[in-house]
């Protein structure tokens, strides 16, 4: 407690200016790593969620004051701390939350006894507008969506029944594009949705007012799938030549590209083939009939020979008959066969390649030693571009022939060229957010850095002024009193009799002199008085050792 006291009361004995400059330096460094404790633990701020609509912001935001999570809010966006976004994301989807624009069929979860048939209609066809607007905003490359319904009442004559169309806006994300089979998705989930809805009757377009949907025509949608597999069978014939090629000349050294014509054509022939030679006994028939029979005749006298009289049969009338057939049919040989031609069959391969030559040392042979020794000075010696002879691109192209299947009565093209690639530019690599980085680091190094320069310039100064002893204070000069001042080394003798020593021996023109030094003492222990009553003390003690 004592070195408290007076730590406290040297302190205390500095001059005002000190004490000002101190004080300042204090406050300074108090608020300097105040402010940096904050900024460094101040929590990033992500976007939960973007583009919402005013009611689904206010629940969100009565949600989040609920679980007690803090929050800002932005143009139609809602941010909450960074550690925190995916967990607030389940729980608010948990709540429904967001619900989309419009309503959906919650609509129904409180029921109106009171609406008429109208109105029911016309709230679930809002239902319905809204949950399918809300789907197809789920998808990613979409940000909003908004779909209109036209469902014409029922009717009980088949003439007069229309049948329902829609119209669908969607609001694409920033760089993002809708295809044309995510459309036709779009339209079929549509029309799957309502009853009697047909795709021909469903528009979509885009926020822009470009329309997306094209009419239903199966030869549009055939002629995309047929490009969209010609071009993958083309980068299929790149990647061969890229691999034959590459390990041979490196793989930044070899540019290849292919056209295809495909026979897209869907043939289907039936062929009948005969033989003639290759004939074959089908069935044989063979008959033979023999049959003999004599002619009649009568009893000889006038009976039998009187007209119409019947003749008597006569004994021994014979008949005798004889035939003969055979039938041999022969069965041709024949072939019949059903042919389906291959669907998107190869008609003709152009190829395309470049091929990079090298880079080799340039040897120049030294006309004399001079020369020599500045050339095995060169730490680095000088390259030349070196081009592909015509032997090696031959080869080079008979290895593409094979990787590709070339078949030269099909009217198939290889070309193999030499060509520098000095002006085709490298890709870079990624660069690094310095920025970022430097922020980061300064950020938790800036108040360490802040409390060293505040020990170094504050603390330390503080601590040595108060552990270092006070100087000795100059005392007032003195003139010699001779008369108090006894050879004999009694100075307190003499001193007990001032006043008889004064007036016996003082001269009278020396007498202003004493008293002027004494008030000058005097004056000194009044504006000094601890520093006196240490020397007083300091004397007691040297008295007493």
């Amino acid at each position: 407690m004592a070195d408290i006291k007076l730590l406290v009361d040297k302190v205390k004995n500095w001059p005002d200016k000190k004490k000002a400059v101190m004080a300042g330096f204090l406050v300074l460094g108090l608020a300097a790593v105040i402010v940096l404790f904050a900024w460094s633990q101040k929590v990033p701020y992500q976007v939960l969620f973007s583009n919402l609509a005013d009611e689904d912001a206010g629940k969100i935001v009565a949600k989040l004051k609920d679980l007690k999570v803090p929050y800002k809010v932005t143009q139609n966006s809602v941010m909450v701390p960074q550690d925190k976004v995916h967990e607030l994301r389940i729980q608010l989807a948990t709540s429904g939350l967001p619900q989309g624009t419009g309503v959906g069929f919650e609509i129904f979860d409180k029921p109106d006894f009171q609406a008429t048939d109208f109105v029911q209609k016309l709230n679930y066809r809002r239902a319905l507008e809204g949950e399918l607007a809300r789907t197809i905003a789920s998808l990613e490359e979409i940000d909003k969506a908004k779909v209109h319904l036209a469902v014409p009442e029922k009717s009980l004559f088949v003439k007069d029944k229309e049948l329902p169309t829609a119209s669908i806006v969607v609001s694409l994300k920033q760089k993002k594009a809708l295809t044309q089979e995510q459309v036709q998705g779009i339209v079929h989930l549509v029309s799957s949705s309502v009853e009697g809805l047909i795709p021909n009757n469903i528009t979509v377009l885009n926020s822009q007012g470009e329309l997306l949907t094209r009419p239903t025509d199966e030869l549009i949608g055939l002629t995309a799938t047929q490009l969209e597999y010609q071009r993958k069978m083309e980068k299929e014939f790149q990647q061969r030549i890229g691999e034959i090629l590459g390990p041979i000349v490196g793989r930044e050294k070899v540019k290849a590209r292919v056209s295809l014509e495909l026979d897209f054509a869907k043939i289907e022939k039936t062929e009948e083939k005969y033989d003639p030679e290759g004939a074959v006994v089908r069935s044989e028939q063979s008959m033979k009939e023999k049959s003999v029979t004599t002619g009649p005749g009568g009893i000889p006298g006038v009976q039998s020979n009187l007209p119409g009289k019947t003749p008597l049969s006569g004994a021994g009338m014979q008949t005798s008959t004889q035939k003969q057939s055979e039938t041999t049919n022969y069965e041709i040989s024949k072939v019949v066969s059903h042919v389906t031609g291959p669907y998107g069959s190869i008609k003709r391969i152009s190829a395309a390649v470049l091929v990079d030559g090298v880079f080799k040392e340039k040897k120049d042979a030294a006309k004399d030693s001079k020369d020599a020794k500045n050339a095995k000075k060169k730490t680095e010696p000088e390259q030349v571009y070196v081009a592909r002879t015509d032997a090696e691109l031959k080869q080079y192209g008979d290895l593409v022939k094979k990787a590709i299947g070339f078949i030269e009565k099909r009217g198939d093209e290889v070309t193999v060229i030499n060509m520098a690639f000095s002006g085709i530019p490298k890709e870079e690599p990624e660069k690094r957010d310095y920025v970022k980085d430097s922020v980061m680091l300064a950020k938790y190094l800036a108040p360490v850095l802040l409390a060293l320069l505040f020990i170094i310039f504050v603390v330390r100064p503080v601590i040595k002024s108060l552990t270092e002893p006070p100087p000795t204070p100059e005392l007032p000069k003195l003139k010699p009193m001779p008369e108090l001042i006894d050879k004999e080394a009694k100075p307190v003798q003499k001193a007990a009799e001032p006043e008889r020593q004064r007036d016996v021996s003082m001269p009278p023109e020396e007498e202003p002199g004493i008293l002027q030094d004494l008030n000058d003492w005097a004056k000194w222990v009044q504006d000094n008085p601890k520093q006196a009553s240490q020397m007083v003390k300091e004397w007691m003690e040297h008295e007493e050792a």
